[in-house]
């Protein structure tokens, strides 16, 4: 990864809102707010992790930034070409932004066969048929450790790291840019877990992709990503190098999380379940709802009165990257 090079993508003040009906026999609608202004930068060859509870919207960023969702304010750009305004040239922009989904079954056509799950995207994209697809093919399953013989199998007759390998080898297929990375490893086992990451990671040394790994396990996050992207309720609370950020959280959110992390050093398991005996037992608020100040401030153990009335701004941190909580020195 070069920090010197400019940025691969920039998304710049992103909001997302659903309108979601109350019943099914009519009742209203209301709004959902799943993305509050997002902002980041990612550079060729980086991996930035994206963590948060359930509802923090980390799915909702990966499909925006895939254009699998609509936005309701924001920008996206790719090289510095707004997305917006690529409008006929979008086949280029889905070659260079590819998907790894969390049920590889799923995300997988049944009725095919992997030679035509992995070789349809080299035809639509690159024009390959017959004999020069067919190799192509083949020489894409070698690379994600399938063998050729694997070629005229349906995705029923593979093993769940198995279907893995064929989304990463049909992602893999059309040179990308970047690769969002919604859960992939969680519906694994642990050992399958750790040969998809390596996977993953090999992949990223020979040909440089960009990963938006998104997960909510925090120790597959540290060991994959040089930067983690802490989501709450829609918005990154806190942004940093990945070990800084595991290791000294700066926003009560990340500590949370930290917190709720299993590990097996039983002196860490103690400080961890005493941290846990000081935060207030309370769920994610509803995304419909709009609180004033501080998102997290229902649920900080050090929340004071303008947490609860101002919205932070980023502050820096020691060690790099930011948060935004009062309760770091303001920027400036």
């Amino acid at each position: 990864m070069t920090t010197d090079a400019p940025p691969l993508l920039e998304v710049d003040d992103l909001h997302v809102r659903f309108r979601v009906r109350r019943g099914v026999f009519g009742g209203g609608s209301y709004t959902v707010y799943a993305l509050r202004g997002v902002s980041l930068t990612m550079r060729a060859g980086e991996t930035l992790g994206v963590v948060g509870e359930s509802g923090s919207g980390k799915s909702t960023l990966g499909r925006a930034l895939l254009r699998l969702t609509d936005l309701h304010r924001g920008t996206i750009r790719l090289e510095g070409q707004a997305v917006h305004a690529l409008k006929g040239r979008m086949l280029d922009f889905r070659r260079d932004l590819q998907a790894v989904f969390q049920d590889p079954y799923a995300s997988l056509n049944p009725a095919m066969v992997v030679a035509d799950i992995v070789g349809e995207p080299l035809t639509v994209h690159f024009g390959l048929r017959g004999r020069e697809r067919d190799a192509k093919t083949a020489a894409l399953l070698d690379r994600v450790g399938l063998a050729a013989d694997h070629l005229e199998r349906y995705p029923a007759e593979f093993s769940g790291g198995q279907r893995q390998r064929i989304a990463v080898a049909r992602a893999l297929a059309l040179e990308p840019r970047l690769i969002v990375c919604d859960e992939p490893v969680s519906a694994l086992d642990v050992s399958t877990q750790s040969q998809v990451i390596n996977l993953l990671q090999a992949l990223q040394a020979s040909f440089g992709i960009a990963y938006l790994f998104i997960a909510h396990d925090l120790a597959v996050v540290r060991h994959i990503s040089h930067r983690i992207a802490v989501m709450y309720l829609g918005s990154i609370v806190e942004m940093g190098p990945a070990q800084r950020v595991c290791d000294q959280p700066a926003h009560p959110y990340t500590e949370m999380l930290l917190a709720a992390a299993p590990v097996t050093d039983p002196v860490e398991q103690r400080r961890r379940k005493a941290l846990r005996r000081k935060l207030p037992a309370s769920e994610l608020p509803s995304p419909a709802e709009v609180l004033p100040g501080c998102p997290f401030h229902t649920r900080c153990a050090y929340a004071t009165d303008i947490c609860k009335q101002q919205l932070p701004s980023p502050s820096p941190v020691a060690g790099g990257g930011w948060a935004a909580c009062h309760l770091l020195p303001a920027a400036g």
